[in-house]
């Protein structure tokens, strides 16, 4: 049993919060002061509430007698006399023990139940939020005198949902001491069940199917990556779940997102308001580790605002690396503002690096003076109001590519459309509009078929999606050589493409003939990313917006098949209609 003293740790976290010491941003400050205050008025009509020290530090105890369960810092450090190993425990930095402090040891004057229902603890990734979230689930599992005690993790994915609870069945798992007191039984790995079979507990992982969470009886649902969440609807059943106890506690962690319609921004908006004096509700409790509107996100001091736990779990060269790179290229801007500052970034901010882009644009390019390189013709199809692409993409010798495409639309199209700018193409020749209101597919094939013809075309490379019938007759028309590819437009395929694109346009190894089209769509272009950090190309405002991106997918589509080996023989051939010429 350690001596710290939990509550002091916690008021002198606050203080140095409010002196300046530790650097946090205006939301942690307000979060302080508010804690700072009810202290100060605690036991009154007005404030009808307490901070019982023993709960305060019975919960903070409790983790720290818990192993680690990854990282450096999971290790045997002794064995017992029966050879059990004794693994290292977890040490709670001051913001943690003041956040469990916090949320654990404020009690209702009326009845001694716990003050707070709702939990919000917004924060970096690499803070070990999800540590510190199995940790009070144990407590709540097996330390928290609740008979029948429903313990759940839940998330977007299943997969989701098992990160906390892993965490948690590794814990108990290297617990025997904790097993035996509290007669805790771990299922297995596979299960992740956890259950207290005397008081009739349990804890285990939920899939974020909304109609198979109905029915449950919850005093603890730790939920994670909220952000990630489409819809309202796991939020509103869960919170539900909890009317029946007595002191349930809805426990959310998350980084920030881009969704600010969904419900993650909407509970972010709720805590604010709560800390500006706006609105009173004294059962919610949050903390928001962010940065400031003027902060420069490119320096260490603003790192720490948003990283509590920046120097021990979060690697300052890790972050710096992060910085460096965020700093030439918007979309690793935005997700190190994100996941590494936990700031809220807009989805449709540009991922293309834009003046990298206009700096890779050369007038004197000319189609015609490539004709000795091996080239990639890449092929987006479209139907009505969308651009057909056709990109083709020329690898020099030295590594080097050279891009330009072809944009095809229906004159209804180009007559009918907001787009100011298809006119004007037009006429000075960089969008062609064919007649009618329909894609002329029949252009677009004599078009590809002609530069087959004149160029040494490795692969004619179609993104899949209405491409059907014409890649049937340009194989019966080319033959095998080049070959014509059907290009599955997925994220790992695209991802790679993406990546060697942006690394492409930074170090100024590709160049475009100042192709005004082709600008105009690499601007338009936002990305889609998982919690891999896998992109995928989208167009701003969504896909029913005129912000087109069809020749970057064009050229995307092209460039994931540059790295595929083509055969010695077809290397230095190059189509002719009717034959092949060496």
């Amino acid at each position: 049993m350690n001596g710290r003293e939990y509550l002091a740790v916690a008021a002198q976290y606050e203080a140095d919060v409010h002196a300046g010491a530790i650097p946090a941003c205006r939301w942690v400050r307000l979060a302080c002061a508010r804690n700072a205050r009810n202290r100060q008025h605690q036991r009154t009509l007005v404030f009808p509430y307490y901070l019982d020290e023993k709960a305060a530090e019975d919960v903070c105890r409790t983790v720290e007698l818990l192993p680690h369960t990854k990282g450096e810092l999971s290790r045997v450090v002794s064995f017992d006399e029966e050879h059990r190993p004794t693994w290292n425990t977890i040490h709670l930095e001051p913001w943690q023990v003041w956040i469990l402090t916090t949320a654990f040891g404020w009690k209702r004057l009326s009845d001694g139940r716990r003050r707070f229902r709702t939990v919000l603890v917004l924060v970096p990734r690499k803070n070990a939020k999800s540590t510190l979230s199995a940790g009070l689930a144990v407590y709540m599992l097996a330390a928290d005198s609740e008979s029948g005690a429903e313990c759940y993790s839940a998330a977007t994915t299943r997969d989701q949902a098992k990160v906390v609870a892993d965490i948690l069945w590794v814990m108990v798992s290297r617990s025997p001491a904790l097993r035996e007191h509290f007669g805790v039984k771990v299922g297995s790995r596979t299960s992740m069940l956890v259950e207290v079979p005397g008081t009739n507990s349990k804890f285990l992982p939920l899939s974020a199917d909304a109609h198979s969470l109905d029915g449950l009886n919850i005093h603890l649902a730790v939920i994670d990556e909220l952000h990630a969440h489409k819809t309202r609807r796991v939020w509103d059943v869960l919170e539900t779940a909890t009317g029946a106890r007595s002191q349930p506690l809805l426990w959310a962690i998350s980084t920030a997102g881009s969704d600010t319609a969904g419900i993650c921004y909407e509970q972010v908006a709720y805590l604010q308001r709560i800390l500006d004096g706006q609105i009173t509700d004294e059962t919610y409790f949050g903390v928001n580790y962010t940065i400031d509107d003027d902060d420069d996100w490119r320096i260490e001091e603003t790192w720490r605002k948003a990283n509590p736990n920046f120097g021990i779990s979060v690697k300052p060269d890790d972050l710096a690396r992060l910085a460096n790179k965020a700093q030439h290229s918007n979309a690793s801007e935005n997700n190190f503002k994100t996941k590494r500052l936990n700031v809220w970034v807009r989805a449709d901010a540009t991922w293309m690096p834009m003046a990298a882009w206009t700096a890779c644009g050369d007038t004197s390019l000319r189609i015609e003076d490539c004709r000795d390189w091996p080239c990639w013709v890449g092929v987006d199809l479209a139907e009505i109001r969308d651009i057909a692409a056709v990109v083709v993409l020329f690898r020099k010798p030295d590594g080097t590519f050279v891009v330009f495409g072809r944009y095809y639309l229906p004159r209804d199209t180009v007559e009918r459309s907001p787009v100011a700018q298809y006119s004007g193409w037009v006429g000075s020749g960089w969008l062609t509009a064919t007649e009618g209101n329909v894609a002329d597919y029949q252009r677009i094939q004599d078009d590809i078929v002609e530069l087959c013809r004149t160029y040494r075309v490795q692969e004619v490379d179609f993104d899949r999606a209405l491409a059907s019938q014409m890649q049937q007759q340009l194989s019966a028309v080319l033959g095998t050589v080049p070959p014509v590819v059907n290009v599955a437009q997925n994220l790992p395929t695209m991802n790679a493409a993406m990546q060697k694109l942006e690394e492409l346009v930074l170090s100024g190894k590709i160049r475009h003939a100042a192709d005004p089209v082709l600008t105009w769509m690499a601007s338009n272009v936002v990305t889609y990313q998982n919690d891999k950090d896998e992109v995928y190309p989208r167009k701003a405002g969504g896909k029913d917006s005129h912000n087109k991106i069809d020749g970057i997918v064009a050229l995307l589509t092209a460039l994931s098949r540059v790295s595929v080996p083509v055969e010695p023989e077809k290397q230095f051939q190059t189509f002719i209609f009717g034959g092949v010429h060496a």
